[in-house]
C-alpha cells in the first residue's frame, strides 16, 4: 500500500511541477508519467482525468499555502494598528513574490474549474479553504466577529488574487504600491471599529 501512495504522490508532484512550468496544455500525461517515473497508465488509473489530476495538486498545494501562514500566530493579541497591518500584508506580498509558479498554478485551475464541470467542485473547495483560513486570521488577529471577518476575508481573498494575477501578467505592475494602499485602507477600517467601540 505505501508503494502506491509514494507513485501517486510521485504523479502530484510532478504534475505540479510540469503544471507550474508550462500550464494545463503544456502538461501531457506522457510527460507527467515522465517527469513522475511511473507508467503512463498509472496516471489513468489513480486520476479519471487530467483536470481533476490538476485540481488535486491545487487542493493540496492550497492547504500547504495557507499552513504557511502559521506563522502569524505571533501576532496574535497585539494593537491592530497601521503597523502591524503593514507587517501582516508583508507576509502576503512575500509569498505571491516567492511561489511565482503556485500563483500560475492557481489560474489554470481557475480555468479549467470554470470550463469543465468535474473540477468545479474541487475548486470551490478550494475557495473556501482559502476564505475560511483568512477568516480565522482576521478573527484572531484582528479580533473581529464571524459577521465581519467573513465578507472581510472574501474581499482581502479577491484583492490577493488579482494582485497576484497582475503581477504575472505584468512583472513591472506596481505591487508595492498596491499592497501599500490596502494596508492603509484597512487601518482606516480598523481604526474606525476601534472608535465605534471605545478603542477597545
Amino acid at each position: 500500500m505505501k508503494g502506491e501512495d509514494n507513485k501517486r504522490e510521485k504523479i502530484i508532484e510532478a504534475a505540479y511541477q510540469l503544471l507550474a512550468e508550462g500550464g494545463y496544455d503544456q502538461s501531457s500525461t506522457k510527460e507527467i508519467a515522465k517527469r513522475a517515473g511511473v507508467a503512463q497508465g498509472l496516471i489513468n488509473y489513480y486520476f479519471q482525468s487530467k483536470s481533476l489530476l490538476l485540481a488535486e495538486v491545487a487542493r493540496r498545494e492550497t492547504i500547504r499555502y495557507c499552513e504557511s501562514f502559521d506563522d502569524m500566530t505571533s501576532f496574535y493579541g497585539k494593537p491592530v494598528n497601521a503597523e502591524l497591518i503593514r507587517q501582516l500584508l508583508m507576509l502576503s506580498k512575500n509569498r505571491a513574490m516567492d511561489n511565482p509558479d503556485w500563483f500560475r498554478l492557481r489560474y489554470e485551475l481557475a480555468a479549467i474549474g470554470l470550463r469543465e464541470g468535474e473540477a468545479s467542485g474541487l475548486l470551490k473547495e478550494t475557495m473556501d479553504v482559502k476564505r475560511a483560513h483568512l477568516a480565522r486570521l482576521v478573527e484572531e488577529v484582528g479580533r473581529l466577529p464571524t459577521e465581519l471577518s467573513k465578507p472581510l476575508s472574501s474581499i482581502l481573498l479577491s484583492v490577493f488574487e488579482g494582485v497576484g494575477l497582475q503581477k504575472l501578467a505584468d512583472p513591472s505592475f506596481d505591487m508595492d504600491g498596491a499592497y501599500a494602499m490596502l494596508g492603509d485602507m484597512l487601518a482606516v477600517y480598523f481604526e474606525s471599529l476601534q472608535s465605534k467601540s471605545g478603542g477597545s
